[in-house]
């Protein structure tokens, strides 16, 4: 009796150790029941739930018209400075200057030249002309300078002098015209008196040659009248060649003054023309020298904030061409300017929205702020220190966004982060699309 309720006492526990197999089972499948709908929840919630995409550009605040860098084309020695870093400065204020002493004094010779060579061109224009008095140009009238004055008088002085030379020579001409001119009067005089004389004495001749005739007058009495007759004839012919003489010999004077005259005009336009030449290669080296002058003195091109001086030393060297200092538009209206990856360039385009956050300020008092996307570039560029390439691209954010952000100046060189919506897109997407484009890449060359 008691070994049969032994055995019936111990039934129940050999039935809970046989079962542990059987219940591993049971929980294994439940197990897997679970994670496989925990998988299938997954994949459909996945497959349902949709997101947001963004293309992140990491960029900065900046001003639209862009940083102004002051840099010297030919650089110098720094011999004053005019204003240090944080300085407010005008459009035209001056920022630095360079020692001038040899362009300076430079153009001011070239100046003094060119001065020289337009009175001299005014001169010879005026004697090529045969003008009175010389018509010298504006830029010598209006000139106040002694050297231009200097200049002028000058060639009014050589313009005189000159003058009264030709003048002189044409008298010349013009005195010996008239001395030749009387030759010719007095010898007219003669070859007249000769003729009347001539025709007096022909009728005196045919009388004792009639007397002769008939034997009243000897031989010597006829020969005597006949020789002075052929001697007045003779007198007259030989006043009447000098007369042609004489007229060809005022005609040559006259020729001679005119060729005087027209050597005088020649030599004055030949001169002109060479003026003329040095005058235009003078402009240009005087304006050269000019500029080299004037570019010693660097000014502000915008106003704005002077940053990033380079050469605070008076005696300083700059090379040509080193930036020397920054000026930062001051009023200017201010955007952000960041770097899009080309794999996502194609998905921004202009008047695309966009989400601003300023990285270095508290986001959480730090609000969001909206713009546009208002400049993509063209072609992309390569960032120097990382060597990747990236596009250039420009939000404008409204000033009633920018002052959203309340206790903080924003100053141009601020970073932040630019987000640019693509659309709504399920996580499945994500996850698939890198596979799907290993697997459309795979198999081919």
């Amino acid at each position: 009796m008691s070994s049969q309720s032994n055995a019936v006492a111990l039934r129940p526990a050999l039935v809970e150790f046989e079962d542990p197999q059987a219940q591993l089972s049971r929980s294994l499948r439940v197990t897997y029941i679970v994670i496989a709908g925990l998988v299938i929840g997954l994949i459909l919630m996945a497959s349902v739930i949709q997101t947001s995409g963004a293309v992140i550009g990491a960029g900065k605040l900046s001003v639209e018209s862009s940083v102004k860098q002051l840099a010297h084309p030919t650089g110098g020695v720094i011999s004053a400075l005019y204003v240090k870093e944080g300085d407010r400065v005008r459009k035209g204020d001056p920022i630095m200057r360079f020692d001038s002493t040899v362009s300076g004094g430079s153009a001011s010779m070239l100046g003094q030249s060119l001065e020289q060579l337009l009175a001299a061109r005014a001169r010879l224009t005026a004697e090529r002309d045969g003008a009175t008095s010389i018509d010298f140009p504006p830029e010598l009238r209006n000139n106040p300078s002694p050297s231009a004055v200097a200049a002028m008088q000058e060639a009014t002085r050589q313009f005189q002098v000159r003058a009264q030379l030709r003048m002189a020579e044409q008298g010349g001409f013009r005195e010996r015209i008239a001395q030749t001119e009387q030759e010719i009067a007095a010898t007219r005089s003669q070859m007249d008196s000769s003729r009347k004389q001539s025709a007096l004495i022909g009728p005196e001749l045919d009388s004792v040659r009639s007397l002769y005739e008939r034997k009243l007058v000897t031989i010597t009495r006829l020969n005597q009248m006949e020789r002075t007759a052929a001697d007045l004839n003779a007198s007259a012919a030989s006043a009447g060649s000098n007369i042609a003489r004489l007229h060809a010999r005022v005609a040559e004077l006259r020729v001679s003054m005119l060729e005087s005259q027209r050597m005088a005009r020649t030599q004055a336009a030949q001169e002109l023309i060479a003026i003329t030449a040095q005058l235009g290669d003078q402009k240009i080296r005087s304006i050269a020298a000019t500029d080299a002058a004037e570019r010693s003195l660097l000014r502000a091109p915008h106003s704005g904030i002077v940053e990033k001086l380079a050469y605070k030393t008076i005696g300083g060297v700059v090379p040509p061409a080193q930036t020397i200092a920054e000026v930062v538009p001051d009023g200017e209206p201010l955007i952000i300017e960041a770097a899009i990856s080309p794999n996502d360039i194609d998905q921004v385009q202009t008047d695309q929205s966009a989400t601003v956050m300023f990285t270095t300020l508290n986001r959480q008092t730090t609000p969001e702020l909206q713009g546009t996307l208002y400049y993509i570039a063209a072609e992309p560029k390569v960032d120097e220190r990382t060597g990747g390439s990236f596009f250039p691209v420009r939000v404008r954010v409204s000033e009633a966004e920018l002052s959203r952000v309340r206790g903080v100046k924003l100053k141009s060189g601020m970073p932040a982060e630019v987000f640019f919506a693509t659309g709504k897109r399920s996580l499945m997407s994500y996850l698939l699309k890198p596979l799907m484009d290993q697997f459309n890449r795979a198999f081919r060359e």
